[in-house]
Parts: structure tokens; sequence; C-alpha cells
């Protein structure tokens, strides 16, 4: 059974059973993706999770 990762996420996040999405998208936008995270030293996780939850004020 697999459990829940936990890493360095808002505890909202935490408290929630968490499930995997799987994305594919083009090299040069995954190339972007990494140069951010390395920039800001987060994870690419956290990155599109932040962006996620910013949609929340557009729906």
């Amino acid at each position: 059974m697999n459990q829940p990762t936990q890493h360095n996420t808002p505890s909202s996040t935490r408290t929630m059973s968490l499930k995997q999405l799987n994305v594919k998208i083009p090299e040069q936008e995954l190339r972007i993706l990494e140069a951010f995270a390395e920039k800001t030293e987060r994870t690419k996780t956290d990155i599109i999770r932040e962006f996620i939850r910013s949609l929340q004020a557009k729906i």
C-alpha cells in the first residue's frame, strides 16, 4: 500500500490524502520548470502545487 509522501508542504496539504498526477510536458517547458526550481531552491512539485492553488482565485 502506498503511503503519502510528506515534504515541506503546507499543513493543509499534509493532512489530506495525496493523489499522484502524471503530466507530460514538452522538454522546453520542463527545462523552464527545472531552472525555476533551481533558482528558487524549491522542488518542481512545490512549484506546481503553488501554481494550482493560485488557480482557486480564478474560479
